[in-house]
This record gives C-alpha cells, structure tokens and sequence, in this order.
C-alpha cells in the first residue's frame, strides 16, 4: 500500500520550503519585465511614421507642381497644405506616443520627385500618389485602435478629397 507524501521535516529534500517558493512566486512576476528587458527584439516601428512621410513627399510634389505648371497651382497648393497639415497631425500623434523622441524609420516614397512633365502628366502623378496615399492609410487602419485608427482612416478620406480637387 502506498503512504501519503511526508509534509514537514521528515519530508524528502526534493520539496522546497515556503521561503523559496515566495522567492520563486516573485521572480515569477518579475520575468515578464525582465524578458522585455533583454532587447532580442525591436518593437515595430509606428505605422503612423511611414504615413506621415508620405505626406510630407506628397506636399513636396504638390509644391513643385504649383511652382512648374501655373495652371495647376491654386489646387496643387491646397493638395500641399493640406497633405502638410495631415503630415503635422501624425507627427503630434507620433510625438504624443513617443514623448516626442521619435525618429524617421523610413525614407521618403521613391518616385513622387520631379514634375519635368507636362501640367496633365503631373497632375496624374499627384492624383496617383494620393491614391496610393489613401490606400496606405486605409490599410494601416486595422492596425491600429482607437483616436489613431480614426486619424489614419481621416488621412485616407482626406486623400480621396484631395484626388477629387486634381480632377
């Protein structure tokens, strides 16, 4: 017939005592803090920063096209500031987040430079980078919650608004 285990001190040296396992209960909660500690991993980089970048380069090209082709100037200056105030609204939010010590992840999109082209050509190319725009930020949407989610879901109806201006 099997005996019941020993409790107490006829009890095998294998059992740990109650000292030891409060000790062993509080490192238990402290190791979730320390495996964020231990910097294996880069946190993802703020979807929010890659957007506000890519305002930034639209209001750029929105401002060479203003200066090349007068006949687009007064709707490509309102796609500018606008794109320029979308750009300033992410970096605050960005900044909130980060105590406004964030850094740029990315670079600026590749092909929204130059306008040598034609008024309708550049035109074009301003409608195209803010429908790729408004894709970007209605893709980022599901990433994020709440006041951001909001923010990157006005960035994108912003950029449909602003397609319909170039039209």
């Amino acid at each position: 017939m099997d005996s019941p285990p020993r409790i107490g001190r006829d009890a095998p040296t294998g059992n740990v005592d109650r000292r030891t396992l409060l000790r062993l209960s509080a490192l238990a909660t402290l190791s979730p803090v320390l495996l964020s500690c231990s910097g294996a991993a880069e946190p993802d980089p703020d979807p929010l920063v890659e957007l506000a970048e890519t305002a930034r380069a639209d209001a750029e090209l929105a401002r060479a096209a203003a200066e090349s082709h007068p006949e687009l100037a007064e709707s490509a200056r309102g796609v500018a500031n606008a794109r320029d105030e979308h750009a300033a609204e992410l970096r605050r939010e960005i900044d909130r987040l980060t105590g406004g010590g964030s850094t740029r992840t990315s670079t600026a999109p590749t092909g929204r430079q130059g306008t040598a082209a034609g008024s309708e050509q550049t035109a074009e190319r301003l409608r195209a980078a803010l429908h790729e725009a408004q894709r970007q930020a209605a893709r980022t949407v599901p990433e994020l919650s709440g006041y951001r989610a909001g923010l990157a879901g006005s960035v994108s109806a912003g950029c449909a608004g602003l397609r319909e201006v170039l039209a």
